[in-house]
């Protein structure tokens, strides 16, 4: 499952308004990127078995543990990507919100 996040772009110069703000939104394309949503932990594979088990399927189970080893890999590369998406979507929050205090304060300005 990927999740779709628009990135506004920084507004050039020191005073934006609301309709600049929003065409620039608009004029971006919405970019898919990882969530820890999308992260799946893969199972844990066990070995609490009978032993006659254990020896009649030890390449089995040693495959399944291989391949556990992999996804698991994987997994932590998903981790990895949903990080940095957390940390642009916070980076860009920021971002907004610190155009959203220049209007503020701006709007202020010309009240007085």
């Amino acid at each position: 499952m990927m999740r779709m996040f628009v990135h506004t772009t920084r507004c050039a110069g020191g005073a934006a308004s609301g309709a600049a703000l929003v065409a620039a939104s608009l004029a971006n394309s919405a970019v898919a990127q990882v969530t820890a949503l999308d992260c799946v932990p893969p199972p844990v594979p066990s070995a609490d078995l009978p032993q006659d088990v254990i020896e009649e399927y030890r390449d089995e189970l040693g495959l399944e543990f291989s391949n556990y080893f992999t996804e698991a890999q994987h997994y932590l590369q998903c981790l990895e990507m949903a990080g940095e998406t957390a940390r642009q979507d916070i980076d860009a929050a920021l971002e907004a919100y610190a155009r959203l205090q220049v209007l503020h304060s701006d709007e202020k300005h010309i009240q007085e």
